[in-house]
Order: structure tokens, then sequence, then C-alpha cells
């Protein structure tokens, strides 16, 4: 954690408003507030705002960016959630658009997420992880070293906006956020501060040579203006789940670090902190290139082939390319000697294949082999024995033998249960009437006894394919229908993510499908 520093005199505020009603003030979508780097040039002027009009309402999101000076700035950061808010006013005079500048901002109350003055520096899962995707906690800062500070407000209302991909793009491609993504920022505004000593880093192994090993090479540029002086560098050396080494070094004021290591078969990463501003930067565990596979081929021409998209015979057709490819000789590039086996290969594999084992398992996934129909009956049975709120089960061949091989395995009444399967488990034939009847004479026998009435929704055929099964909040996927699950060789497993999943089946239960 750090303090503010008063390097940096110019920010740039970003922010992103939600309208619902002209002439009614616009409320906070997202904000953000960036401290400029010393000597970089302003940005020009914007003039006006731009704005997105939602399809699924009469709102409009709004968007502006004005400079201010870093007083300014972090005076309105400070000011938002006091219930008196006004959005920016550029501090240079003929950057000030009345119509936009100074007017009233609806803003939620805010909860500090460090206490203020204290930054944090993103970093991801953890120091030994890359930032990246989902977990990095911070998307709009870029590429760049910085530390932040956030204040969150409440989220509701924003549903039309999240439900808009169009107004979701419009704010990515302004704020650098994906809010769909990341909804905790709804409402919120965040405050971005850039390294304000360090403009770069750089970081290399060095080869052996003559009676030198291996080495890690650090040089570390300042800004203009600055020095290296009270930077220190911990470094980190990660040998499979091994910590191998945690060393914190005095940074020197030419910044060149020349590290002997030996041989580099680890991962290695750094943290650089300030005595004043704290951690300024940082490099989870990462190993360094040792061999490259480069495979080549030439393409000698390409054509376009058309298939109907179906088996039906007014079927649509669709068109891709297929290209013609000839394999050229690889290259393996290597500079580890292979007359031996190599012992930190053989340590990765197994840690491999370990971590493949526990995402597995993590997962639920579960194969059942041929003939093992009684095992995967028992199961599901147990699976669903566990509900406590809900249960969907979604599988075209759902009948009424199934109502009775799983359904009476349900242990709490005030469970929802709903059923959707399709016309495919009641096949068109003279037994059609018969087996719906005798659909309806299982589901009220269901009611008399553990006195449970599902919601049964009988869909087309060519609805719905997959089979699922929700128990609670969790989603498994079923490899066949549970009329057969477990006769052949077949495949379970829980979705990662199961509310999307969820979502999906009960639009399906419409009206119309409902099982009269």
């Amino acid at each position: 954690m750090t303090v503010i520093e008063n390097d940096n005199e110019w920010a740039v505020i970003r922010l992103a408003t939600l309208q619902s009603e002209k002439k009614q003030p616009g409320r906070l979508l997202f904000a953000s507030v960036t401290l400029l780097s010393p000597g970089r040039v302003l940005p020009t002027k914007m003039d006006g705002v731009d704005q997105c009009s939602l399809s699924n309402s009469k709102s409009t999101v709004f968007f502006r960016r004005v400079t201010l000076t870093k007083e300014s700035a972090i005076e309105w950061y400070r000011s938002l959630g006091s219930g008196d808010e006004i959005t920016p006013i550029p501090s240079c005079k003929d950057d000030i658009e009345e119509k936009y500048d100074g007017i009233k901002l609806n803003v939620s109350p805010l909860n500090d997420d460090l206490i203020w003055p204290h930054l944090g520096l993103p970093m991801g899962e953890g120091l030994f992880s890359h930032p990246s995707g989902s977990s990095h906690p911070a998307p709009f800062i870029g590429n760049t070293y910085a530390r932040i500070h956030r204040r969150f407000g409440s989220q509701k209302g924003f549903d039309d906006v999240i439900a808009d991909d169009t107004a979701v793009a419009f704010v990515l491609r302004r704020l650098h956020i994906n809010l769909k993504s990341f909804p905790e920022y709804l409402g919120s505004v965040a405050y971005i501060a850039p390294d304000p000593i360090i403009k770069s880093i750089d970081n290399f192994m060095i080869p052996s040579e003559d009676d030198r090993g291996e080495r890690i090479f650090y040089r570390f540029i300042p800004r203009q203006g600055q020095t290296l002086k009270g930077l220190k560098l911990t470094t980190f050396d990660k040998k499979e789940q091994l910590l191998a080494s945690f060393e914190t070094i005095d940074i020197p004021d030419n910044g060149i670090l020349d590290i002997e290591k030996g041989q580099c078969d680890d991962t290695y990463g750094y943290v650089v902190s300030h005595p004043d501003h704290g951690a300024l930067a940082y490099m989870p565990a990462t190993g360094f290139i040792r061999e490259v596979n480069v495979s080549t081929s030439v393409i000698h021409g390409s054509k376009k082939i058309k298939v109907p998209v179906s088996n039906s015979q007014n079927s649509a057709e669709m068109e891709y390319i297929a290209e013609e490819r000839s394999p050229l000789p690889s290259d393996y590039i290597n500079d580890n000697d292979d007359s031996e086996e190599n012992i930190n290969v053989r340590i990765a594999k197994a840690s491999r294949q370990r971590e493949r084992g526990a995402t597995a398992e993590k997962y639920g996934q579960r194969w059942f082999d041929n003939d093992s129909r009684e095992l995967a009956m028992r199961f599901i049975q147990n699976e669903i024995k566990k509900a406590r709120s809900r249960i969907i089960i979604a599988d075209p061949y759902l009948a009424s033998l199934q109502l009775g091989q799983f359904l009476y395995a349900v242990s709490n009444t005030s469970v929802s249960i709903s059923l959707l399967t399709s016309g495919s488990a009641f096949k068109e034939s003279e037994q059609t009437t018969s087996n719906k009847e005798n659909f309806k004479k299982n589901i009220k026998t269901l009611k008399e006894n553990i006195r449970i009435t599902p919601d049964v929704y009988i869909l087309p055929a060519s609805i719905l394919h997959d089979r699922f099964l929700v128990i609670d909040n969790t989603v498994w996927f079923l490899g066949n229908s549970l009329n057969s699950l477990g006769d052949k060789s077949s495949l379970v497993v829980k979705l990662p993510n199961p509310d999307d999943v969820i979502e999906r089946l009960m639009a399906m239960c419409l009206n119309e499908y409902s099982f009269k």
C-alpha cells in the first residue's frame, strides 16, 4: 500500500453516465481518474460528448473526457458520494463546455476499497500469477505499472446497460472495461496512479560463457528527473511447487543488476518497492524460453466448399474455405543436453498431471463405463438428494420411467423441480396418448407419495438436444440421457459457468410448452 505522491501534475477523467429521462441528471455508470506521468503531453480537448442510446429502453449512455490538474481531479474523486456531486470541470478555461461540465450528477453512496489515500498494486490471483482476463482486478489500467484506489457504488438500475451489447462495447472502447464481465464496477469510480519513478524495466537471461554460469540481468530506467534511490528488488525463484529463493536487494544508482544463477531451469519473479510509495511493479514467476518448435507449411491454393446446414431436404447451405498445404521440415531448437533424462522435465510433467487431475475433480469429471447403468443411476440419485432449493432436468428423452427412477430421491419437499423433455420421449405412434397419460399418472403418484409436483415442459425436439442436471446452482452436463446413462460409455462433468446455462434453460420454459 502507498500514499499519494506529489510528482504528477495533471489527470484525465473519463466519465460514463446513464440518463433515463431528458433534462434529468445523469447517473454515474463508471469513471476513472488517471494521473498523467511527468512530461507526458496533455490529451487534446474533447468536443461535446459521445452517446449511445439503449435498444431496450429510452435511456442513453453518455461519455466525456476532460483534463484537470492533479489536485482538482483528486478533489472531484473524493467529492463523489457526498450527495452534492457535479460532473468534473476542466482546469483549462478554453476546454469548459457549460452544457456538460459542472452540471448535476447522481451518485450513490460510495465505499472505499482501501482506506484513502492508500493505493494497491493489481496482482490478479496472487504473487505467482499473471493478472489477465477475469483474474485482473483492474483492466482499465492497461499494460502499464500502476497502483489504484477504488470507490464502489450501487449496481442497481443498470440492467438495461448490461443487457445491451452495443452499450457495453461503447463503454469498453472509451473506458477500457467490459462492465458485463466486471459488474462490480457499475456505479463506481477508480483512481489510477502510474509508477512515479520507474520508466521501464529490462529483465533477461545471459547464457553461460567461459567460466561463468547463466545469469539474470536487470536494468531499471528511471523517469526524467527521478532517481532510483531507496528502491529495492525482491526476487523469488519458484521450482514447480517449491519456493526456492526469496531475497531482497538494494537497486544501485545505475540501475544495473547481474545475478549469478548457475543454470536458469526454474521460474523467476520479482517485486520492486519504495520506502514511501510501497510496491511499484512486479513480475510473477516466469521461465525463460529454452526451446522452440517451429512448424511451417506452404499454401498451394484454396477453394470454397459448399455444404448443407442440416439433413433436411430443403436445408440452407453454407460455405467455408479449404486450403491445400504442404508441410516443410520442422525445426527444433533446444540448448539443453538430451543425453540423459532431464529431471526438471520429469517433475514438470508429473506436476501438470496432478493439476489436470485436480481440475477434473473440481468439475466432477466422471466416466461411466458401458454396462455401469446401476452405478450411474445411483450417482444421479445421490446428486438429486443433495438439492436444497431447485432441480432442473433437461433431457429430450425424459419419460415416465425416469420419474420413478430418480425423483423419489428428492429429500426436501420445498425444492422447486422443473422437467424439460421433448416430443421425442413420447414417440409419435399409436401409443402416444397412453405414454402421455402414463406420464401424468406418475406425476400424480409423486405428489401423493412424497408431496412434490414438478413443473413439466415438453419442448419441440428441434430446441433441446444436450442433457443437463441442475442441482441448486450446480449444472451437470450429461453425456447420455437419463434413460441410458451408463448403458454405454459416457461422461458427466460440472460446468464452470452454471449461471449462463441455468438462465438459458429457464428461458426455454415458455407457457406454450407447459405440460397439460
